[in-house]
């Protein structure tokens, strides 16, 4: 019983590391090595925020969403002035 104990905590305790060295380059799937170099990509040190290094059509959406949120904030200003300074009586 104490042996089966042991073995259970050093399978969770054994590193994946450890365990991805054992299994070979072989048997590992053509796929992850695609997701790395899109990691790679994303990660590189060039200057731009990760949302802008998509393509050029990250960068069209984020001018959309700033001008909207532009537009937003300029109509809400609009109506709290609105609200906040009475209108003259004619």
């Amino acid at each position: 019983m104490m042996n089966l104990s042991r073995a259970v905590v050093r399978s969770f305790a054994t590193t994946a590391t450890r365990r991805s060295t054992a299994v070979g380059k072989e048997q590992i799937e053509k796929g992850y090595f695609e997701i790395r170099k899109v990691q790679e990509h994303f990660q590189k040190k060039d200057g731009k925020p990760v949302f802008l290094k998509g393509s050029a059509f990250d960068n069209v959406l984020y001018r959309i969403t700033m001008a909207l949120a532009l537009v937003g904030i300029g109509g809400m200003t609009k109506l709290f002035y609105e609200l906040s300074v009475p209108q003259k009586q004619e």
